[in-house]
């Protein structure tokens, strides 16, 4: 099998450095290379598609108590 090129190696990540982007979108945006990568791994890897979703609950249970503490 031959060896992937760099570019492939960009959009080839394992669970751990998807989990870690799923992360950082909160505090930064992504780049078209990370995205598409991330998109790639959910097609195959439900595991990190669940875990992106279970994200996106958190962020939204943290924003509205951020709305509640904040009284709006």
């Amino acid at each position: 099998m031959p060896k992937p090129t760099e570019d492939e190696m960009k959009l080839r990540r394992s669970c751990k450095e998807v989990t870690r982007l799923v992360l950082q979108a909160d505090d930064r945006p992504l780049t078209l290379v990370e995205r598409a990568a991330l998109q790639f791994h959910w097609m195959a890897c439900t595991n990190c598609a669940r875990f992106k979703g279970q994200a996106e609950v958190m962020r939204t249970a943290v924003d509205r108590w951020k709305q509640y503490r904040d009284g709006e």
